[in-house]
């Protein structure tokens, strides 16, 4: 491998690790690394995305399985229960209500993948949010996996096509 097949390599494993970062971790922001590395990159911005919508990927199916194995704890349930009969207020009843709303439709077969599909692509609602609520759903691991890899490559292509005319 030449110097110029290591550099972007390295831009590849750099990115895959800022991508599961901001996976995990809403502050880490994965369209500014984009951004940034589209302008201060060696070569093109192709190991860049790859690395970052690979690691966005790994992240949120991390998030996914973290919800859906987590349920199962022990201190998971007795939480969830002291919850429950804890008297609200009319602002967490209505919270409450719009997220019992959210994973019924994340968790159909006709809503959950154009969910999901959507908030990867656009981000609205928020991919971490919706990662979230699938885990608690039945919805396939492999299915969300695909719609969050295939969502995140359309939406960091663009980013990066976008620096790409910006910056010639």
């Amino acid at each position: 491998m030449d110097a110029w097949g290591w550099a972007e390599l390295g831009e590849l494993v750099t990115s895959f690790g800022y991508g599961v970062l901001s996976a995990v971790v809403p502050l880490a922001n994965a369209e500014g690394y984009v951004v940034v590395s589209g302008y201060s990159s060696l070569g093109h911005a192709m190991p860049v995305v790859v690395g970052v919508v690979l690691g966005q990927t790994l992240g949120k199916v991390l998030l996914f399985l973290g919800v859906r194995r987590g349920k199962a704890f022990p201190f998971v349930r007795h939480q969830r229960a002291r919850i429950r009969r804890q008297n609200v207020g009319p602002a967490r009843r209505r919270f409450r209500a719009v997220l019992a709303t959210l994973l019924r439709l994340v968790g159909e077969k006709r809503w959950g993948l154009p969910i999901v599909l959507l908030a990867a692509v656009v981000g609205f609602p928020p991919l971490y949010a919706v990662a979230l609520l699938a885990g608690a759903t039945r919805m396939r691991l492999g299915w969300f996996a695909a719609a969050v890899l295939v969502g995140r490559t359309v939406r960091f292509a663009l980013v990066a096509r976008g620096v790409a005319v910006l910056h010639p």
